[in-house]
C-alpha cells in the first residue's frame, strides 16, 4: 500500500504510523509546507520502524517500475 502526503492533502496520522513492511509513504514536493509537518515526521518515523518506505514523489515513479533507488 502506498499513501501520499502533501502540503493539501495527507492520510491520518494513524494511518500512517500503522504502515509497515511492503507500505511506501510518497512526500510530494510541498509536503514540508504542512504546518503539521513535525507530527508526519514522528508518524513516519513510526512506519519506518515498523519496516515502510519513505521517497520522494520525483522518485517514486521509478522505484515502482524497476524497484530500484534512483
Amino acid at each position: 500500500m502506498f499513501r501520499i502526503i502533501a502540503k493539501a492533502s495527507a492520510p491520518a496520522l494513524g494511518d500512517v504510523r500503522q504502515l509497515g513492511q511492503g507500505d511506501v509513504v510518497i512526500l510530494d514536493e510541498d509536503a514540508t509546507e504542512r504546518p503539521d509537518w513535525g507530527r508526519y515526521l514522528e508518524a513516519m518515523n513510526q512506519a519506518i520502524t515498523n519496516g515502510a518506505e519513505v521517497c520522494q514523489a520525483a522518485n517514486w515513479p521509478v522505484r515502482w517500475a524497476t524497484g530500484v533507488d534512483q
